[in-house]
C-alpha cells in the first residue's frame, strides 16, 4: 500500500498494484459497474486487457509529458511480413536487439508525432504542460470511511493551480467530448483529484481536460467541467466509496439487481 503522500518518481507499476479495498479511479469504475466485478478484478479473473488503443495511449501520454523518456522508451519497428519464415525470423531478430524499448508502428509514431506537434501549436494547451510535474502520484485517506485513496496525476502545474489530463479521442468537439465525460467517468476523476488535493494541502482549483483527435487535422480542445458537474462527480465517487466501504465491511460482493428491471426505450429507437 502506498504512503500517505506525494510521491514524485512512485513506478507506474507499484500505483497500478491492485489492492482489495483501495480507491481508484480505475477501482470505482469496476465498483460502478457492480461490486462483484469489482472483487473479479481484484482476484485476477477478470483482467484489465492491455488492448493497442491502451498501448497507443500510454506512448501518446509520453510523448506529450515526459518527452524526453518518449525516445528512449519506444522504438519505430520496421514492417515484417510475417508470413515468410525470413519475414518471423527478422522480426525475432530486431525484437531481441531493442528488448529494452517499446516497439511501435510506424503508423502509429506517425500520429502520435502528429499529435504532440498538434498540442505544441496549440496557444493554450502548450502552455499547460510546461514547468510541471509529470505523473504525480497522490495518496490519501478517505476521511468518511478511512478507506485508503491513490490517484496519478497526469500533469500538475503549482504556479497555475492546475491539474491537466491528456485524452486521445476520436472526437474533440464540445457536443462529442461531453458524452466521453459521462461516458468514461471524467467527472468522478475530476472529484478524486480534487479530494487527493484538498487532503493534501496541493493549491488546485483547475482540471482541465486536453483532447486530441488521433486523426488530421489532430485537433486540439481543452475543457472544464462546470460547477453542476463537478457536485455531480463528488456524488458519484462519494455513492461509489461508500459501496465499496460497505462491501469490505460485510464480505459481500453484489452483481446486478435480482429484481426483475423495467427498461424505458430511448425516444430515438421509434
Amino acid at each position: 500500500m502506498i504512503d500517505p503522500g506525494i510521491h514524485k518518481a512512485l513506478p507506474a507499476a507499484d500505483y497500478h498494484r491492485r489492492e482489495l479495498g483501495v480507491v481508484s479511479n480505475s477501482a470505482l469504475k469496476h465498483v460502478r459497474r457492480s461490486p462483484a466485478h469489482y472483487k473479479a478484478w481484484i482476484d485476477g479473473t477478470a483482467p484489465d486487457k492491455d488492448t493497442p488503443a491502451l498501448a497507443f495511449g500510454r506512448a501518446f501520454h509520453m510523448a506529450i509529458l515526459e518527452p524526453e523518456k518518449f525516445s528512449s522508451a519506444y522504438v519505430e519497428m520496421p514492417k515484417f511480413d510475417g508470413r515468410t519464415k525470413e519475414g518471423k525470423a527478422s522480426r525475432a531478430a530486431w525484437e531481441a536487439q531493442h528488448s529494452d524499448a517499446e516497439p511501435l508502428l510506424f503508423d502509429d509514431m506517425l500520429t502520435i508525432t502528429a499529435m504532440s506537434e498538434s498540442v505544441r501549436r496549440h496557444p493554450l494547451a502548450s502552455q499547460m504542460i510546461r514547468e510541471g510535474q509529470a505523473e504525480l502520484t497522490l495518496a490519501w485517506k478517505d476521511e468518511e470511511t478511512w478507506l485508503s485513496c491513490k490517484s496519478r496525476l497526469d500533469y500538475y502545474v503549482e504556479p497555475l493551480a492546475m491539474i491537466v489530463d491528456v485524452k486521445s479521442t476520436e472526437n474533440a468537439s464540445w457536443d462529442d467530448f461531453r458524452r466521453d465525460v459521462a461516458k468514461y467517468g471524467y467527472h468522478v476523476q475530476d472529484a478524486l483529484y480534487r479530494s487527493a488535493a484538498l487532503a493534501l494541502d496541493m493549491p488546485v482549483q483547475h482540471f482541465v481536460l486536453l483532447a486530441v483527435e488521433k486523426s488530421p487535422p489532430y485537433a486540439v480542445a481543452t475543457f472544464t467541467l462546470d460547477a453542476e458537474g463537478i457536485g455531480r462527480g463528488y456524488q458519484a465517487a462519494r455513492r461509489d466509496i461508500d459501496t465499496l466501504a460497505h462491501c469490505m465491511k460485510t464480505g459481500r460482493w453484489p452483481g446486478y439487481s435480482e429484481t426483475i428491471q423495467t427498461i424505458e426505450v430511448p425516444f430515438w429507437a421509434a
